[in-house]
């Protein structure tokens, strides 16, 4: 029969969950029903019970409901207490199972204990109840409690265990209390070429994996986190494989300590960067060699440059003095022209190769400052272009004051090559403007040709060395260091140059220079 309903007792004092529990008591007798109920009540057990009184009702209600606790008399006519424990245990095996009986012999007792039931109180000790059903159910909650942590740690070691195969990192953890070095994950295997089985489980196989070149350092340097106040490690080292062979790694640990600062253990995880770390050398490497070779080159450059000077000298002398000679045959004349034109051009060529050498081996161009007139020198400049060129029309526009310090020379030098630009790669039949003009700060020149812009992928490289346009209308040698020396000059100076090309505009050099004194000059330019 069942007392839900009509003989079910709900008792007023809650329970440590907030709720009644939910007994189902197997029992044939009404009044050990009351007596069970009432014992409950004045344990301050405050639940709601279900009696049922034979096999078919029992398995029912089990089938239907959770119960927190089950209590049977151990003599149910025709369904014996022990046959209730066996479909309980099938049915709800962590729900406490407690004998509530007549006499039970010694030894009935200790088998119903084995075969899984919580405890029993015989009924005619009755008080004893309250106390064996709180025991049950501490021992109930516990028992759940445990196999949930257990559960927990399960799933977390699984998934420990799936993020160690899928992971391209060599996985450890170094109890450093026992020493203890326990290694995980496929890439354990590809960074030593051991096995996980043949792997030391202890941190002294692995300091002896350490390149004997790197280990003193790697173990200063884990020292001094586990000195510090760091919870991180890291640090990129060798390590020996099974076949000999040097593997690259880069380590890094998460450092626990326990509460006074004593470091424990230490979990991190460690890659095989092998093949970056060749890449990388070999990077250098030949970044190494290029520079060697550059070096070798400016130096041969430098060097050739300098002793082809002296002989070309002898030749710019020996046609310069047969051009004054009075009795000099037509013939000769032109052909010591010929002569002194190309010896010059020798000369030019030689001096860019001399500063281009002197500024990409970091020295810079040197520069003598001293008080100058800029329109003056633009003007000599304009007048020398004339002279070689007579075809050509050169316009010259200057106002504002010239004065200032810079290198003359050297100016020059800059002057003659943007209006040589101008002149080379222009028509013949259009004019080449200059323009000097003095601002409170400094002077600006502007020299303006028309003709074929540079094209747009070569006007941001026009300034650096060995860049050419084509030349407009002859054919004319150049190494290509004549504007990269322009702007190296311009720099030195304090200033800048940039250059404008369009189909409409024109080609525009424009130099801009401050109006300094020799002491403000940049000391890098300085001899």
């Amino acid at each position: 029969m069942s007392t839900r309903g009509n003989a079910a007792l709900e008792l007023n004092p809650a329970t440590a969950t907030g709720r009644p529990l939910s007994i189902l008591l197997l029992e044939d007798s009404p009044l050990d029903a009351q007596l069970v109920t009432a014992q409950l009540e004045e344990g301050g057990l405050p639940a709601t019970l279900e009696c049922v009184a034979g096999r078919t009702a029992f398995t029912s209600a089990l089938a239907k409901g959770k119960f927190d606790l089950i209590l049977s008399d151990y003599n149910v006519p025709g369904f014996d207490g022990l046959s209730a424990l066996d479909v309980a245990q099938t049915a709800c095996p962590e729900t406490p199972f407690l004998f509530v009986s007549g006499a039970l012999g010694e030894d009935r007792a200790i088998e119903l204990l084995k075969r899984g039931a919580t405890d029993y109180v015989l009924k005619d000790r009755l008080e004893r109840l309250g106390p064996s059903v709180r025991r049950a159910l501490r021992e109930a909650e516990g028992v759940r409690l445990r196999k949930r942590t257990e559960e927990a740690l399960r799933r977390s070691e699984e998934r420990y265990q799936m993020v160690a195969h899928a992971s391209f990192d060599a996985i450890w953890d170094w109890d450093l209390q026992t020493d203890a070095m326990h290694w995980m994950g496929d890439a354990t295997e590809e960074v030593f070429g051991f096995q996980l089985e043949e792997v030391g489980v202890d941190a002294s196989w692995w300091r002896r994996h350490i390149h004997v070149d790197d280990r003193e350092r790697v173990m200063a340097g884990l020292q001094r986190a586990f000195d510090s106040d760091d919870d991180r490690w890291q640090d990129e080292y060798r390590v020996l494989r099974k076949d000999s062979a040097d593997a690259y790694v880069a380590a890094q640990g998460y450092i626990v300590r326990a509460p006074n600062g004593k470091v424990r253990r230490i979990v991190g995880a460690m890659r095989d960067i092998t093949e970056r770390r060749r890449a990388e050398e070999e990077k250098q490497q030949l970044v190494h060699e290029a520079q060697r070779r550059v070096e070798f080159e400016q130096q041969l450059i430098g060097i050739v440059s300098h002793d082809l000077r002296n002989p070309l000298s002898a030749i710019l002398t020996g046609a310069s003095l047969m051009l004054r000679r009075d009795d000099i045959q037509p013939w000769n004349a032109k052909a010591a022209a010929r002569i002194l034109s190309a010896a010059e051009r020798a000369t030019r060529m030689i001096r860019d190769l001399l500063d281009f050498t002197q500024a990409r081996m970091g020295g810079g161009i040197p520069v003598q400052a001293a008080p100058c007139d800029f329109h003056a020198l633009m003007l000599a400049v304009v007048e020398e272009a004339r002279t070689a060129h007579p075809e050509r029309t050169l316009l010259l526009e200057q106002e504002g004051d010239g004065q200032g310090t810079w290198d003359a020379d050297r100016m020059a030098q800059v002057l003659s090559n943007i209006l040589g630009n101008a002149l080379k790669y222009s028509p013949e039949d259009t004019p080449v403007r200059v323009e000097s003009r003095g601002e409170p700060t400094g002077v600006v020149v502007r020299v303006h040709n028309g003709g074929t812009p540079i094209h747009p992928d070569l006007l941001p490289r026009i300034f650096e060395p060995l860049q050419r346009g084509t030349t407009v209308g002859r054919s004319e040698r150049s190494i290509g260091l004549g504007l990269y020396i322009v702007r190296q000059l311009v720099l030195a100076h304090g200033g800048t140059v940039d250059a404008q090309s369009s189909e409409a505009e024109g080609t525009v050099f424009t130099v801009r220079l401050p109006r300094l004194r020799a002491s403000e000059m940049p000391s890098s330019s300085m001899e």
